[in-house]
């Protein structure tokens, strides 16, 4: 039922000409927005910031600390936000790099096609570059978890069997 609502809410916001009309292209290509640069919102930025210089200045100083008192459960939670920094990270590189990716591979998987046809899926990727970036996004943090469990499985795995070997 949730998943009607979205739908249904798309087609009440249009007016019934913009519904019926299906000569226009539903998707826009090029988003324009227009800011002012005295109402410019920096308070998100200030936010993230104070964020990432809190994480770099913890494990600057927690590291260290748990080395020295070998407090295990310390150094094991360090390295977890470290991995789930380095995920963050390298989602952020292929959101950034994600058009000149698509770019580089449609010219190597697609160099035996036409040139119309490369500049028309050249045109197509750049009209759904919204929601192409959106499914990279969870593309990379889905794949960079999974990644993450099977190295956390496989360190469990040699952790249990050299500790029964042991015994």
């Amino acid at each position: 039922m949730i998943s009607c609502v979205i739908p249904i809410s798309t087609a009440l916001s249009k007016t019934l000409g913009d519904s019926l009309n299906t000569e226009r292209s539903k998707i826009s290509g090029i988003i324009t927005k227009v800011e002012n640069v005295g109402e410019a919102n920096v308070g998100h930025y200030l936010l993230v910031g104070f964020i990432a210089v809190i994480y770099g200045l913890s494990i600057y100083y927690l590291l260290p600390l748990s080395l020295l008192t070998a407090n295990l459960s310390l150094m094991l939670a360090i390295f977890f936000f470290i991995l789930l920094g380095i995920i963050l990270g390298l989602t952020m590189i292929t959101y950034n790099f994600q058009s000149m990716l698509e770019f580089l591979l449609l010219k190597i998987i697609l160099f035996w096609e036409r040139k119309s046809m490369q500049i028309l899926i050249v045109k197509n990727l750049i009209a759904h570059k919204l929601r192409n970036q959106l499914t990279a996004i969870i593309y990379s943090l889905t794949l960079g978890c999974l990644i993450f469990l099977v190295v956390m499985l496989n360190i469990e795995i040699t952790i249990l069997t050299t500790s029964t070997d042991i015994v």
